[in-house]
């Protein structure tokens, strides 16, 4: 649930950098679209990061189950 909230933040933190630039020779729709790229490649390393981790935890979690299956708790005293 956390990973949604930051990439938001990165990407507010990312245009509001991109507004601090001085390319006062470009018609703004072409400042705005350069922005909006950055941002969206931004966007687009992070839930690649997001499957990256999501995997893991899954490949983590059928590995757990499967050892619990085949190795049954000690019973209780």
């Amino acid at each position: 649930m956390r990973r949604p909230i930051w990439t938001t933040t990165i990407l507010l933190a990312i245009a509001l950098a991109g507004c601090t630039r001085d390319r006062r020779d470009e018609p703004a729709a072409r400042q705005l679209g350069r922005e909006a790229h950055e941002a969206a490649n931004d966007a687009q390393r992070e839930a690649k990061k997001a499957a990256q981790e999501a995997r893991k935890a899954g490949k983590e979690f059928r590995e757990g189950w499967s050892e619990a299956k085949h190795n049954p708790p000690p019973p209780k005293r």
